[in-house]
């Protein structure tokens, strides 16, 4: 497990050197600079403070839209006993073809995300996979279809 990372505060450059990021991750430290009128240096100490912090990462994402017949299948989970949630979600979270997963509050215990192509693979999936895993009471799915928006600058950095 990572160290413990501690929660830093953020000011109005930070949020601009965020925003801008999440435009176009690939700027480079000169241009961040020229366009906010610093210094390269101070773009730079402030990028790896932001970096070293796990406030920021800068990794490439896939477009989804842009895969051949594929769709996202949301996953809610119930658990059988909430005892069983947190150990659940970890091992849901263990499985490669599981992208996200999230405790949640509400409609099920656990939100899981996994690309499928159609509805026989998620029905295999479920029952091949998803089904055995101990603690799994009852999974409900739907599938995205069409993605319209999904903001990737507000997302959970796991180690």
């Amino acid at each position: 497990m990572g160290a413990l990372v501690s929660r830093i505060p953020l000011d109005d450059l930070d949020m601009r050197i965020i925003e801008r990021l999440s435009r176009e991750a690939r700027v480079s430290n000169r241009e961040l600079a020229r366009e906010m009128e610093l210094t390269e240096g101070t773009i730079r100490l402030r990028l790896k403070r932001l970096l070293d912090n796990k406030v920021i990462r800068v990794t490439a994402v896939t477009n989804a839209n842009r895969l051949t017949n594929s769709f996202l299948a949301y996953l809610w989970i119930e658990a059988d006993k909430a005892s069983d949630i947190h150990a659940l979600a970890q091992r849901l979270a263990e499985l490669p073809d599981i992208a996200f997963v999230s405790t949640m509050l509400g409609r099920a215990d656990v939100l899981a995300m996994t690309v499928v192509e159609d509805g026989a693979q998620l029905t295999d999936y479920l029952h091949g996979t998803i089904d055995s895993i101990p603690g799994v009471r009852r999974v409900r799915y739907s599938l995205g279809q069409n993605f319209i928006k999904h903001d990737y600058r507000y997302c959970a950095l796991v180690d």
